[in-house]
């Protein structure tokens, strides 16, 4: 999602950090539902909580967009 890079942050705590968002909340999976690689989505701590205060969570394009918007100021 914004391309942290926490190897090249903290390189002294070893292996890079990464959570896994669901796209389609566990809250929402019918029950038996299995969960796919396409229903996840791997993205950094402050990624995740972004995505978990937005209207959508599911719409990782609009957060992609948006910290686009940041970096092009």
């Amino acid at each position: 999602m914004c391309g942290f890079d926490f190897q090249r942050q903290y390189p002294d705590l070893g292996k890079p950090f990464i959570e896994c968002h669901y796209i389609v909340p566990l809250s929402k999976l019918r029950p038996g539902q299995r969960t796919t690689l396409k229903d996840l989505a791997l993205v950094c701590a402050n990624c995740h909580r972004a995505l978990h205060r937005m209207s959508d969570p599911s719409d990782l394009n609009s957060l992609r967009r948006s910290l686009s918007d940041q970096w092009d100021r």
